[in-house]
């Protein structure tokens, strides 16, 4: 019995490495998630929420089903008089009794470089997974080895990025779980580590009219261990007025999303929703996810003279 329990807690965290970091449809805003290079590179104070629902209705064999559940929570801001920006991040991640939570700090220096911005970034904080036993149905009720309540442990884990933009484009590169911290929970014998990650992120701005601008945009995730677990979504968003936007994206052998959303009170705020439809695997998965976005940002912190807004349009 023993060996079953454990291979049973093998099985479990292999499903959740599949997907071991949160996919976000809104990646095109939410580039402190990926990158700690981009903290201040807006050059505003901003607070932003993203809540992910991901196959929505799905259910398994057990009687909660289980479609993740994601949130995450961010603020960065920069610190213009040492050309530097700040940002903290806050992810909690739920697989059907599996649970991973992320605490982060994010420092970048930002380096002129022409008319552009190459940012150097790095964090580090707390990663914590945890089992929820009464989520699971045992076969055994007797099992001495089998736990009860949430069983949770965390562990350092830290990653880097660069990044270079200007109002008119920005390539991002970064490396998650450097150290790829290890967890064992409930068993003596298990290393089930943080696999390292990779992003590569690009975007670009064309103003078609006075009114519209469009910006094709890109990311590239693979798992560093597993290079066939690498994906990619590609697409574009269209913006009028600086206001409102729509958009659609395609990750590469899974979904098809659409993005609309609207900044408001003179762009302080921006509200945004994302639907995935699933276009491969269709059998397995329920066939939509849903995200909701929204942030809200405030001018930098004076630090002598009046700082400058970078580009008045919302591009990232």
């Amino acid at each position: 019995m023993k060996k079953i329990y454990i291979l049973i807690l093998s099985l479990a965290y292999f499903t959740a490495s599949a997907q071991q970091d949160t996919q976000f449809s809104h990646y095109y805003f939410n580039q402190l998630f990926f990158n700690p290079a981009t903290a201040g590179s807006e050059n505003v104070t901003r607070f932003q929420a993203l809540y992910r629902t991901q196959y929505t209705g799905y259910q398994s064999t057990y009687d909660e089903g289980g479609a993740p559940v994601s949130q995450v929570i961010s603020a960065n801001l920069p610190l213009k008089l040492i050309k530097s920006g700040i940002g903290l991040t806050f992810v909690n991640d739920k697989i059907g009794a599996s649970i991973q939570r992320d605490l982060k700090l994010s420092y970048a220096y930002h380096i002129p470089i022409g008319g552009s911005q190459l940012a150097i970034g790095v964090n580090g904080g707390l990663y914590t997974r945890g089992i929820d036993y009464g989520k699971l149905r045992a076969r055994d009720n007797n099992d001495p080895l089998l736990g009860t309540g949430i069983v949770s442990q965390s562990e350092f884990d830290f990653g880097a990025g660069a990044y270079l933009y200007n109002p008119g484009y920005s390539l991002g590169l970064s490396v998650n779980h450097i150290n790829e911290p290890k967890f064992g929970l409930a068993t003596k014998t298990a290393t089930n580590a943080l696999q390292r990650s990779a992003y590569l992120t690009g975007s670009m701005l064309f103003g078609v009219s006075y009114m519209v601008d469009i910006s094709p945009m890109f990311i590239v995730s693979s798992n560093l261990s597993n290079m066939s677990l690498t994906t990619v979504s590609a697409g574009a968003i269209a913006t009028y007025d600086n206001t409102y936007w729509v958009g659609g994206s395609y990750r590469i052998g899974d979904a098809a999303t659409a993005l609309l959303g609207a900044n408001i009170f003179n762009g302080s705020m921006r509200i945004g929703y994302a639907i995935d439809v699933i276009v491969n695997g269709a059998k397995a998965k329920s066939p939509t996810t849903h995200e909701i976005l929204l942030s809200y940002s405030l001018a930098p912190p004076r630090a002598g003279k009046k700082s400058i807004i970078r580009t008045p349009r919302y591009r990232y």
